[in-house]
């Protein structure tokens, strides 16, 4: 800080563009500079000024010149690798390996008859409600104008379909009477006690969450669960949802059975698709059109979010209703924005009343007489030895080389075969695309109720606070004036912006995750446990155990990285919205200033060590893990000892800062554990993650259900026997069970083979005891042989 008379702050850059101007109570003037400038109108650059630029040019030349060789090197070793071709000819013998061509799928007639009866129905579905929401609001907007309480009437018919919490008295009875009918022709396969009603008699199977049948289907069921248990939880974070005075605990036994209810109103769907009979189709349709019907004609009447009815009227809610209109108008935006958030739940709908009839023709147009006596399991173990089949070309591809490999014939597609490419060996189970489903639906029903839920709170919470604020500070006469002598900042931007940011990392991290799981199961086909926990056979009951919850811990995974994303940006934002709002740029510098040394000196040396160990102390340029001059080295670490410590304290406030930013971001990813290598068993959705990979190894592993299904196939048709060589046998044994090594153990001779030898070792360890020395090394000499 300068100190003089001749400066007048009064004149436009008394201080110059490095420097502010600062009058004193004593009437003194003085320019304070910013960063490393001084001078008496900051107009010189200091010592210290002088040496961060020239820190900061040798720094920038070193990062140059380090990623400059490394391109040099990286092109050069380009030009000098032989080009790789891809071929469809497959190696070796030519009656082993089958070629399998490109199976484009192509869409019948029933999923376009599928695809426009959703689009139809959806559109049916929306108009209608809008026509409801728009007499509800018409009514809302009368009594707000003539100062009444502001909830409408629900219709008569609400009361005889709904009673407390929302129980449906129609459709959870019928589902109910189909889930029971579903059980009587319901044929049971393993029981042998159950001969009086010939088998029949079994609870039947929802969904098959280890295969790939109807996964679409199975999808936009859960998507629809997950879409009515939001619907819940925002009625009881709003207080809106209808309780008793019973008690908390009864309450929420309440919440958990409606739930249950939704459960039960799903199953039979489920379950029809499952059976796949000409009745459990026919039944399915025919409930969920009633389904349909009922929740277009009496959901939006009898069930609203964003207006109160008579039911569960509030005077201490009205206030927050009414701050939807001062925000949204009393015109028909509120109304469009409802539309919007319910769009996906009747697509939903829309789907699943329209394929369910479509299943039905299907079945009874295909005829299955060879398959008739068949259950769906065996249907569909059946199914992984055709040629169409990702089992089939999963087992067809490990004879096949890398250089084998088809390349996508769109450019657009080997651009992102980087980042993700698709593939036809390879299909994810039911339960992830359940999960994804359910995922994917509560983030656009949070985002979307966020958005235009908490927005106006923000919006009235702002002008509110505001108004507070200028009757402090301004005096009686300039009460009216239409400035503010200080401004709150805005906070509706904040939150728009964390909001955006939440859903895209979300997203991100979730498609990402998406890959670790087809990669890491890959691996785990192969017997490859680099990224998760090995196998351990003892450990099965907890295997099976944490795998129970690897959907929920993912969705609750989810939703809490979302949160705390949201939460971190909104803090971000925020604050750089009071700087720029308060023009507080001098705190910033001041940081800044403390900030850029540290920072460059660790930067100076991290890429002059990287410098020095790639082309002094390492051989052939860092080719080679060999030191090249030792006595150079041993000299460097010598003085580098304590010279170190200073960069690690600046290493680890780095580590904590991407420690609590990692952990944010990274909450999502069950694939990825903050606790570190050694700790990751501790972590309960890591652990849940590796159970997941391992059932779905044990349960899924494409050659274990080939070869299952070709088994079968010679069991129930009978097939032509090719005779093959015994060296041809052995040899294609070799070669399968290199590429799958984790099937050598499973194979019966080496079970056989491990349990005689543990039984060699007993008998010698017993018997070895009543003999004499000579005896005992013969003993183990001859068991030692054997083994």
């Amino acid at each position: 800080m300068t100190m003089s008379t001749q400066i007048n702050c009064s004149i436009p850059e008394a201080c110059g563009t490095f420097g502010y101007c600062e009058e004193y109570f004593n009437g003194t003037m003085a320019c304070e500079c910013k960063f490393w400038w001084t001078g008496a109108r900051c107009d010189e650059l200091s010592g210290s000024g002088k040496q961060v630029i020239a820190l900061g040019a040798i720094t920038g030349l070193l990062v140059i010149v380090f990623y400059s060789l490394t391109v040099y090197r990286w092109i050069s070793k380009k030009s000098h690798e032989p080009t790789k071709t891809y071929t469809d000819e497959p190696i070796g013998d030519t009656s082993f390996v089958v070629h399998v061509a490109k199976i484009r799928a192509k869409c019948d007639s029933s999923s376009w008859i599928t695809l426009f009866g959703t689009i139809i129905l959806a559109f049916c579905a929306t108009m209608i409600k809008y026509f409801n929401l728009k007499s509800i609001h018409t009514e809302i907007i009368d009594k707000l104008n003539n100062n009444q309480s502001l909830f409408y009437n629900r219709p008569s018919f609400c009361s005889s379909v709904y009673v407390k919490a929302g129980f449906n008295v129609i459709t959870f009875p019928i589902a109910c009477f189909l889930i029971v009918l579903f059980a009587f022709i319901s044929k049971r396969q393993s029981s042998k006690a159950n001969q009086s009603c010939r088998n029949y008699i079994a609870a039947p199977i929802p969904l098959d969450f280890f295969t790939c049948v109807r996964r679409t289907f199975a999808a936009v069921i859960f998507a629809l669960f997950a879409d009515e248990l939001s619907t819940i939880a925002n009625q009881l974070i709003n207080g809106n949802a209808v309780t008793t005075d019973h008690g908390i605990i009864f309450n929420y036994a309440l919440q958990i059975f409606r739930v249950l209810t939704i459960g039960f109103r799903c199953y039979p769907m489920l379950a029809a698709v499952h059976m796949n009979s000409r009745l459990s189709l026919f039944c399915a349709s025919l409930y969920a059109w009633l389904d349909f019907g009922l929740i277009i004609a009496s959901d939006d009447v009898c069930q609203n979010h964003y207006y109160l009815s008579d039911l569960n009227y509030n005077k201490d809610l009205e206030l927050e209703y009414i701050a939807y209109f001062d925000f949204y108008g009393k015109g028909s935006k509120l109304i469009l924005l409802q539309l919007l958030v319910d769009i996906p739940r009747y697509c939903f709908l829309g789907y699943i009343s329209a394929k369910l009839p479509s299943l039905l023709w299907e079945r009874i147009r295909v005829k299955r007489i060879e398959l008739k006596q068949l259950t769906s399991e065996e249907r569909n173990l059946l199914h992984s030895s055709e040629m169409n089949s990702t089992e089939f070309r999963y087992v067809a591809r490990l004879f096949r080389s890398n250089n084998q490999l088809e390349l996508p014939s769109n450019r657009l597609a080997r651009v992102f075969r980087k980042i993700y490419y698709w593939r036809d060996d390879f299909q994810f189970s039911s339960r992830v695309l359940c999960v994804y489903a359910s995922i994917f639906c509560v983030l656009f029903f949070l985002t979307t109720q966020a958005c235009v839920q908490v927005v106006p709170i923000l919006d009235t919470l702002h002008n509110t606070l505001q108004m507070a604020l200028d009757a402090l500070t301004k005096d009686e006469s300039r009460l009216r004036a239409s400035s503010s002598t200080f401004p709150l900042p805005n906070l509706v931007a904040p939150f728009l912006i964390a909001m955006f940011v939440a859903v895209f990392v979300t997203v991100t991290q979730l498609l990402v995750l998406l890959t670790s799981i087809r990669r890491n199961l890959l691996q785990a086909f192969r017997g490859n446990s680099t990224e998760i926990t090995p196998y351990d056979p003892l450990k099965n009951v907890n295997y099976a155990g944490q795998n129970i919850h690897f959907g929920g811990y993912l969705i609750a995974y989810v939703l809490w990285a979302y949160v705390l994303t949201a939460t971190f940006t909104m803090i971000v934002t925020t604050i750089i919205n009071v700087l720029i709002t308060y023009g507080l740029i001098r705190p910033v510098e001041s940081v800044v200033k403390l900030m850029i040394p540290p920072i460059l000196f660790a930067l100076f040396q991290m890429h002059l060590n990287k410098i020095i160990a790639q082309y002094v102390f390492l051989q052939q340029a860092g080719k080679v893990l060999s030191m090249n001059h030792r006595r150079m080295v041993m000299i460097f670490l010598y003085f580098n000892f304590f010279l170190d410590a200073f960069l690690g304290l600046i290493s680890s406030i780095m580590r904590v800062i991407k420690s609590a930013i990692g952990g944010v971001i990274y909450m999502s990813r069950l694939d990825y554990s903050p606790m570190g290598r050694k700790l990751e068993t501790f972590d309960a959705g890591f652990s849940a993650y590796c159970a997941f990979i391992h059932i779905e190894c044990a349960h899924r592993h494409p050659v274990l259900l080939y070869f299952a299904s070709l088994l079968l196939r010679e069991h129930l048709y009978g097939t032509e026997a090719t005779h093959w060589s015994k060296a041809k046998r052995r040899w294609y044994l070799a070669v399968f069970l290199l590429r799958n090594p984790t099937l050598i153990y499973r194979r019966k001779k080496s079970s056989v083979e491990s349990s005689m030898n543990q039984r060699i070792m007993f008998i010698g360890r017993r018997n070895i005891k009543t003999m004499s020395t000579d005896d005992s090394r013969t003993i183990r000499k001859n068991n030692y042989e054997r083994l």
